[in-house]
């Protein structure tokens, strides 16, 4: 029986955060949320972080205070190939989940996907959102259609995405990364799951804190410290 990674890319430039004046990389700024001070990578991985197939991609060395296996991603063209070089050093019969840097979701949630992955081959973690920048897919709860910025549906995807076979994922990612810099634009995962194999479930979700943006840490009720 193939292994369960959890995978968390974070080795984008944090670009609205450096526009508000943080000179520390996004994944290691200390947030305080509900007076639970610790790295945002930390709150993210806080009620999983027993689990021990673990792996975060970063853009700089971690600190030697750390406390999750990592791997250095140095001039990442975009979120997609990030995973894909993450992909290549692990088992490729095993499964993945990859988790986003800067989304918060429950634990109860992370495990019903891992359950759910046994009868379907992409588990997507989604939620009702407005956001115009958020990925979507185009219904609930088998969708047939991954997209980037397009308002397809009030659906959209947080946070979450889970795939069966490591092996497969590369390969969708390779067709992705091979289109995206033929015309000079980021690749995305979400596109990418059009190019996977198999039947895809959405997974509603209700509860989760997005902290992609200054802005939106604030909003949440937490603070950078």
């Amino acid at each position: 029986m193939s292994d369960l990674w959890i995978v968390v890319p974070a080795a984008g430039e944090s670009r609205r955060f450096k526009e508000a004046g943080y000179t520390i990389p996004k994944p290691f700024l200390m947030i305080d949320d509900e007076g639970l001070v610790m790295t945002m990578i930390g709150h993210v991985l806080y009620d999983i972080n027993h689990y021990e197939k673990i792996l975060v991609g970063l853009s700089n060395l971690a600190p030697d205070d750390f406390e999750f296996p990592s791997i250095l991603i140095e001039n990442s063209i975009g979120q997609a190939d990030t995973v894909y070089r993450m992909l290549s050093c692990l088992p490729q019969e095993d499964s993945v989940l990859v988790l986003d840097c800067d989304m918060i979701l429950e634990a109860d949630d992370i495990q019903k996907m891992m359950d759910f992955l046994k009868n379907y081959d992409v588990v997507i973690a989604v939620a009702e959102s407005f956001n115009p920048n958020a990925s979507r897919v185009d219904q609930v709860p088998f969708p047939t259609r991954f997209v980037e910025k397009e308002p397809i549906s009030q659906y959209a995807i947080v946070g979450a995405r889970a795939f069966k076979n490591i092996g497969l994922l590369k390969k969708a990612l390779e067709r992705t990364l091979d289109r995206y810099k033929k015309i000079g634009q980021e690749p995305y995962l979400s596109v990418a799951i059009n190019h996977y194999p198999g039947t895809k479930y959405a997974h509603q979700i209700t509860k989760y804190t997005d902290w992609g943006t200054p802005e939106a840490v604030k909003s949440s009720g937490a603070k950078i410290v």
